[in-house]
């Protein structure tokens, strides 16, 4: 069954009372490109996620959000800077001496100053088995969706084809038609150009042969219908199928463009216009598929 390359998914999973929540938005895209929106300290874990991910989704634009929430409870731990400490305490004495300040240097000034006192970061790695219970199910969530998705592109696809189709049958019908309506045309031209004149048969065969040969589509009907048919075939498979899709795609146009091009008949014109017209809703549903 074919997916769709848009959805959303969504997972949560907890270790050691942080709570990890895990997004994911996709869109269609002619490649699997995944950009993560996570903190600077989880970037480690970047190819982790990428692996898991692939692992299940093969094309789309994916966008990964991670957020984090610590619990009440949880102790915190703050690390000192000692060195970068000292260092603004040397720094400090400096100016003082060389501005000849009064005044001691006092705990409260260090510790005002930019990471002297930090909260303890866990190191990224061991939070990794709550990371990945939420990515799995927001992966899971995501497919789900892309499936239910695909699920009713298919439906929307099969009747575009089915209509398709029908067009065609009536452009095969017709075809026969159009060169005894070339010949009809071309008795009436001859008898008003040239009234007086016995019209050569043989010369009117010869004539109406070249047009035949000319104007033949069997060719390009036959074609068409092998295309349509190995695209209905292909909406009942599994794995990636968009691509193969737009091939066939382009050519269904290029059979169908080679009818209008050689019919020189204003209802398989027409007939052909429409055909173009769902093809074109085809393709653009197409687009969309894994």
């Amino acid at each position: 069954m074919i997916r769709s390359m848009t959805g959303y998914g969504r997972g949560e999973g907890e270790l050691e009372g942080v709570r990890f929540t895990i997004e994911i938005r996709s869109v269609n895209h002619r490649y699997c490109d995944i950009v993560f929106r996570i903190p600077r300290e989880f970037i480690v874990l970047e190819e982790k996620m990428r692996q898991l991910i692939s692992n299940d989704i093969t094309r789309g634009r994916l966008e990964v959000y991670l957020t984090l929430k610590e619990t009440d409870d949880r102790e915190k731990r703050v690390e000192v800077d000692l060195q970068l400490a000292q260092g603004y305490y040397k720094a400090l004495k400096r100016v003082k001496e060389t501005l000849n300040l009064s005044g001691e240097i006092t705990l409260e000034q260090i510790s005002s100053f930019t990471n002297i006192l930090n909260v303890e970061k866990e190191e990224a790695l061991s939070y990794w088995p709550g990371m990945e219970k939420a990515l799995s199910e927001a992966v899971k969530n995501l497919s789900s969706m892309r499936l239910l998705e695909g699920e009713n592109l298919s439906k929307d696809l099969n009747q575009r084809v089915t209509e398709t189709e029908k067009l065609l049958q009536e452009i095969e019908e017709r075809a026969p038609q159009v060169v005894e309506f070339y010949r009809q045309k071309l008795v009436e031209r001859l008898k008003e150009l040239l009234p007086d004149q016995a019209i050569d048969d043989n010369r009117l065969l010869m004539e109406c042969t070249v047009f035949a040969d000319r104007s033949s589509i069997n060719e390009e009907v036959v074609r068409l219908q092998s295309h349509l048919e190995a695209f209905r075939k292909a909406l009942d498979e599994r794995g990636t199928v968009g691509r193969k899709m737009d091939f066939l795609i382009q050519e269904l146009y290029r059979e169908i463009n080679t009818i209008g091009s050689k019919a020189n008949d204003y209802h398989i014109a027409r007939l052909v216009v429409e055909i173009k017209s769902e093809l074109e809703k085809i393709r653009e549903q197409v687009q969309n598929i894994e």
